[in-house]
């Protein structure tokens, strides 16, 4: 499995999977042209801006008609007014599997202030994926020894958070931070899913930090 991530922060969301699936569009399409060409499906998790940008959206709509949209149904009505073609447009009910191209996969809801669903897939050759990100809370799903886990660990621990947003206020700057503690999932939340439901061959990368920097010294091009 070739996971190549294009952004994972609040800049923007957009990880390429296998060169065929696109998790999350919330970049520019100038970081998408060398490597659009071969995606099918685009998965887009919930509408917030760094995961779902409008603009970019459009572009692809006329530069890439075939692409399929593969999205929960309270986004349908948003990507139809972005141009998207309703022919375009893959939706399913939740906790059911489904088959589309190359892969089987299935949404659950997760917990944000916006509608918003995680994605697991299955390829043909078998390996599987889990996908979840902004999400408040998540031991109500079950994705048992998959191949490669991308999940959400925004921040170290809510005391961590806690003592980022205090010293913002002492300092008298606005802070978001106070929002996160409840829409989005510590790095030690995610950690302690992981080890439920992760094999011992399994792989995993904590995306969507809060702190770009850090981002830095994560993974960029992982191949099994």
């Amino acid at each position: 499995m070739i996971c190549n991530t294009v952004s994972s922060s609040s800049k923007g969301n957009c990880i390429i999977i296998n060169d065929y699936l696109m998790l999350d569009c919330g970049v520019s399409y100038k970081k998408l042209e060398q490597v659009i060409d071969k995606v099918k499906i685009i998965f887009i998790s919930h509408e917030h801006k760094d995961h779902l940008n409008p603009t970019t959206i459009k572009k692809i709509c006329y530069e890439k008609p075939n692409i399929k949209f593969l999205v929960g149904k309270y986004l349908v009505p948003k990507l139809v007014k972005l141009g998207v073609d309703k022919l375009s447009i893959i939706t399913f009910d939740l906790d059911k599997w489904y088959t589309i191209g190359i892969f089987n996969a299935k949404m659950q809801y997760l917990f944000h202030d916006v509608p918003n669903n995680c994605l697991h897939v299955e390829f043909q050759n078998g390996e599987k994926l889990f996908y979840a990100v902004d999400t408040a809370k998540i031991d109500h799903i079950e994705a048992k020894n998959y191949n490669l886990y991308l999940i959400e660990g925004n921040y170290s621990t809510d005391e961590e958070l806690q003592e980022e947003i205090v010293e913002a206020k002492l300092n008298g700057k606005f802070t978001h931070l106070e929002r996160v503690l409840t829409t989005h999932l510590s790095q030690v939340q995610a950690l302690n899913w992981l080890d439920k439901n992760k094999g011992v061959d399994s792989k995993y990368i904590l995306i969507h930090q809060h702190k770009e920097e850090k981002w830095d010294f994560f993974i960029k091009n992982y191949t099994k």
